[in-house]
């Protein structure tokens, strides 16, 4: 099964077991810029799901090159005991670790203090901060420092490093005709912008093992005007190619100005969106294994980008970080217990806030053990019969993880079908991948023997006669009306109504409390069906609850279908065909007449109706938006948790 995927290559001299590799993906989970034992269990455990090619998130190369505590440094001799034992560890597994060396560069990143050093006097896309020029002094230090921190990671066992040359970082800004303005050695020609990392990776040729492995990633298309594209991106392959330094080339799209969006593709994108561009990459490669990347979501994937030769090896770090076993379930035949990355960036919205890395249905991410945890689930040295009342994710994680653990679980779905409200999500435009995961929790239930009732809405009176040892109360929330209108009045449609039963019209006012993708894809639903559309938010800005990426996404589709954004107004009064909004800043009404609908996205409320019906009769517990309305993770993490427990 999937023969091409699971076929060795050779990277220089050394050999990989696999064509898949885990790109650098940051966790933040470093602490006081020390590796920790979460930072390493993350690689470790994507080397035993049968990884074959781990590169490790970004090493800082320099002091200002710590845009924040949780980035390691690699230029003293802090972690040097860390990175032994992680690479001894992986390597134990039988993968490869090749550690990312990383210089911000100009961007100014989450760093109030540390100076930015650029290549020109541009600013950085992102902050606006307009960096130090560096002079070619300057420039010959970095180019030490890369090589000091190669040789470092050299001693502690690494195979390799690959030079992060993406995304709008320092290497990158040398590479780019768009951000190198210099007229010295390093600058002005494709010879002059490959001049630094061409040093780098000479100097680190010359002083590491003979089987050091050496890999850049570098701009397939940056998305800019006059940036990398891919024409000057097989240009600069090609050049860099005759210098025969590099064991492997990977390509990364966009930068830090809008089309950052490019850089982690999510789910209006469609799979292995980018692939064509490394195809033309490999062809200039002359024989240099080629990384695809970009939204490689399923083995059957993977392995037509080695098959029909878009790529040497495939980068997929969403999937892996869902489930470092991906690889070895492939292989093992086992596609349907692979936890799906359902591609809606969430997890990377964690970390560029600064926090550690989290995914919606993964509760072990960098713990020992993560890969296959699901396998070892505690068997319950007290069976029981428990009764999970609603089958939206929180309520499906609860019954499969109490049944894997040897219960009598009964599962009440008051609908047809399996998903609650993400099931509804999933049916909106670019979200049909959410149904992944309710697909997954399915698949689990059925094979742990969940008795599921669907059409059954379990009340307490039905609760009651099946006689539960426990009952779990995952019944949900509801919307609430805007905080002005009544329930009893005319309060509008909430958005679950629409998606439910979407009506075509002249002019719709969506009113937005929510700032979720949820939201957002209803809004898109309402293009197709209005001939107008305004979105009216009492906050200054849309999209707060989308991560970075993804909301610049949401802002392309708004624009692009001219939907007329209404920021700073509250609601406060319909009358069935006008709407009356009110300044949340001046106080000065505006009025929007004649409209087919009123559709609105508000705070949650729990629920919780069941659950105090049955407080003090049985043994209770709530999970999921019924105990307090959160999110999709805290659903499913809670429900994972509770199954544990129970």
């Amino acid at each position: 099964m999937y023969p091409n995927l699971f076929s060795k290559i050779e990277l220089g001299t050394r050999t990989l077991r696999n064509r898949i590799a885990l790109p650098a993906t940051l966790t933040n989970f470093g602490a006081r810029n020390q590796v920790t034992e979460r930072w390493k269990n993350f690689l470790i455990e994507r080397a035993k799901g049968g990884v074959g090619l781990i590169i490790s998130e970004i090493i800082a190369v320099d002091p200002e090159a710590l845009a924040q505590q949780a980035i390691v440094t690699g230029f003293d001799d802090t972690n040097e005991n860390s990175f032994r034992e992680t690479s001894e560890a992986v390597h134990k597994e039988g993968a490869l670790l090749v550690g990312q060396l990383w210089h911000p560069g100009r961007q100014q990143l989450w760093h109030p203090t540390k100076s930015p050093m650029g290549v020109s006097e541009q600013p950085d896309a992102l902050s606006w901060t307009v960096p130090h020029v560096m002079s070619s002094d300057q420039v010959r230090r970095i180019v030490d420092a890369y090589v000091e921190t190669a040789k470092r990671l050299d001693y502690c066992g690494f195979a390799g490093v690959e030079l992060h040359g993406a995304h709008g970082y320092l290497i990158g800004q040398f590479l780019s005709p768009w951000s190198n303005k210099r007229d010295d050695l390093y600058g002005g020609d494709v010879a002059g912008r490959t001049r630094f990392v061409t040093e780098v990776a000479a100097g680190i040729r010359a002083c590491c093992s003979s089987d050091f492995i050496i890999g850049l990633k570098m701009p397939g298309d940056e998305g800019v005007k006059d940036g990398i594209d891919p024409g000057e991106a097989l240009v600069i392959t090609e050049h860099l190619v005759s210098s025969g330094e590099f064991s492997y080339f990977s390509y990364g799209q966009g930068n830090f100005s809008l089309s950052l969006e490019t850089h982690v593709p999510d789910v209006h994108f469609s799979p292995g969106h980018f692939l064509d561009i490394h195809k033309k990459m490999r062809d200039a490669a002359k024989g240099v294994p080629v990384m695809a990347l970009g939204r490689v979501d399923t083995p059957e994937l993977a392995e037509r980008a080695i098959a029909e030769g878009y790529g040497d090896i495939v980068g997929t770090s969403r999937t892996l970080i869902a489930d470092p076993a991906w690889p070895q379930k492939a292989l093992d035949g086992r596609r349907e217990l692979i936890r799906p990355s359902v591609f809606d960036n969430w997890c990377w919205g964690e970390v560029h806030q600064g926090k550690p890395l989290q995914e919606h249905h993964n509760p072990y991410l960098g713990e020992v053990g993560e890969a296959f945890a699901e396998e070892r689930l505690p068997p319950s040295r007290n069976p029981r019969k428990i009764a999970v009342v609603g089958a939206g994710p929180g309520g499906l994680e609860t019954a499969w993880v109490a049944a894997a653990r040897g219960h009598q679980v009964l599962l009440y779905s008051g609908s047809s079908s399996l998903g609650g409200k993400l099931r509804r999500d999933s049916a909106l435009p670019g979200r049909s991948e959410i149904s992944r995961i309710i697909d997954y929790q399915t698949h689990l239930a059925e094979l742990f023997g969940v008795d599921i009732r669907l059409g059954e809405f379990g009340d307490a009176s039905l609760t009651r006669k099946d006689s539960p040892d426990a009952v779990v109360c995952a019944t949900g929330s509801i919307l609430s009306p805007p905080p002005s209108l009544s329930e009893e009045g005319n309060s509008g449609i909430n958005a679950i109504s629409y998606i439910d039963e979407p009506f075509n019209g002249g002019t719709a006012l969506f009113f937005d409390m929510d700032h979720g993708p949820t939201a957002y894809a209803t809004v898109d639903l309402m293009t197709e069906n209005f001939e107008h559309v305004i979105l009216v938010t009492p906050r200054p800005q849309i999209a707060q609850n989308v991560n970075y990426c993804s909301a610049i996404g949401v802002h392309r589709r708004l624009h692009q279908m001219k939907v007329e954004i209404v920021p700073s107004y509250d609601l406060v009064d319909f009358d069935g065909t006008a709407v009356t909004c009110r300044n949340v800043f001046t106080g000065e009404n505006r009025v929007f007449r004649e409209l087919d609908a009123l559709i609105y996205a508000t705070p949650r409320r729990a629920n919780d109706t069941l659950a105090k019906e049955l407080d003090g009769s049985v043994e209770l517990h709530m999970v999921g938006d019924c105990q307090s309305p959160r999110n999709l993770m805290a659903a499913i993490h809670g429900g994972h948790m509770l199954g544990r427990t129970l």
